[in-house]
């Protein structure tokens, strides 16, 4: 328990809520771009650092945890300005590890 803890503890360090750093919103092109995870592709355009998820408590306060990629952490919106993230970036309804919707940042 105490690894599991310390684990998520490390893994969203130096992350400060409405921030896009390499914990979460970061643009990257490889994993070790990021603290975590690079996510690329047309859903994340210009890469997305993130990390995986399976609940919301896996993510960072400003996220929640969407169905992409099978369990993603993306900014909730508001507050985040999507537009931060980049161009082809938008605020919208998405489905969430769970069930139902939240809106969030994405690029689809």
């Amino acid at each position: 328990m105490r690894i599991l803890l310390l684990a998520l503890i490390v893994g969203c360090a130096g992350h400060s809520s409405g921030s896009v750093d390499d914990v979460i919103g970061a643009g990257c092109a490889v994993d070790r771009d990021c603290a975590n995870r690079c996510y690329t592709g047309p859903e994340f355009p210009g890469g997305f650092c993130s990390r995986s998820c399976t609940a919301d408590a896996d993510c960072p306060g400003d996220a929640v945890c969407a169905t992409q990629a099978g369990g993603v952490c993306l900014f909730a919106c508001p507050p985040m300005d999507c537009n931060a993230l980049g161009a082809h970036w938008h605020c919208s309804d998405q489905d969430v590890v769970g069930g139902g919707k939240a809106a969030v940042c994405n690029g689809n």
